[in-house]
């Protein structure tokens, strides 16, 4: 079953039934109303993982950037690229 689908029927499911984790399969029970994913995985693994695969934006990780990375591009890497400093090969052509 899709993991969408089995979000939508865990979150209409009543408070103690017996439901299946969309991330992991494990069969589990409900144990508030909120609740979809289960709680056997350290901290919020499944529920992550459901998150991150079925938001299109964040399956595609190549795209985003977080603040602090862009900044340090901005203020550190990009700085200390000196492309105009490097003659490359041409410049030594003569040399030979």
């Amino acid at each position: 079953m899709r993991l969408k689908e089995r979000y939508k029927i865990n979150k209409s499911a009543k408070v103690g039934e017996e439901i299946t984790c969309p991330s992991c399969g494990v069969v589990f029970i409900k144990v508030t109303k909120a609740q979809a994913f289960c709680k056997t995985k350290p901290k919020t693994r499944c529920k992550d993982f459901y998150w991150n695969n079925v938001t299109p934006s964040k399956r595609n990780n190549t795209t985003r950037i977080s603040p602090a990375n862009e900044r340090y591009y901005r203020e550190v890497i990009e700085p200390n690229q000196n492309f105009d400093d490097d003659m490359g090969w041409d410049a030594h052509k003569d040399s030979f």
